[in-house]
C-alpha cells in the first residue's frame, strides 16, 4: 500500500485457497463484493456527482478518499470485514 509516496510494511497472509484452485476466482469475487458493499455509504471523491471510494479490476483494488482520515476509515472497514470473512 502506498500513501504520499511511502510504502506500508509487509502484511503476512494467514488464510486463503491454494493457488490455481478452480474456486479461487469465484470465492475472491464473492468475498470482495461483500466487503466493498460495506463501503458504499462512506466518503470518497465526487466524480460526475457520484461518490467513488474504490476502484476494482480483476484482483486489484484501490481505495480513494479526500484525506488520510477518511482513507483510514475505509481501510478499517475493509480490515474488519476481511477478518469476518477469513
Amino acid at each position: 500500500m502506498r500513501i504520499e509516496n511511502k510504502t506500508s510494511t509487509f502484511q503476512d497472509i494467514k488464510r486463503g485457497v491454494r493457488q490455481g484452485c478452480v474456486l479461487s476466482p469465484d470465492l475472491f469475487s464473492l468475498c470482495s463484493e461483500i466487503i466493498m458493499r460495506n463501503l458504499e455509504n462512506h466518503p470518497g471523491i465526487k466524480v460526475g456527482g457520484q461518490n467513488i471510494n474504490n476502484l476494482r479490476y480483476a484482483d486489484d483494488t484501490v481505495l480513494i478518499a479526500e484525506n488520510k482520515e477518511d482513507l483510514q476509515k475505509l481501510l478499517n472497514i475493509v480490515e474488519e470485514e476481511s477478518r469476518k470473512k477469513g
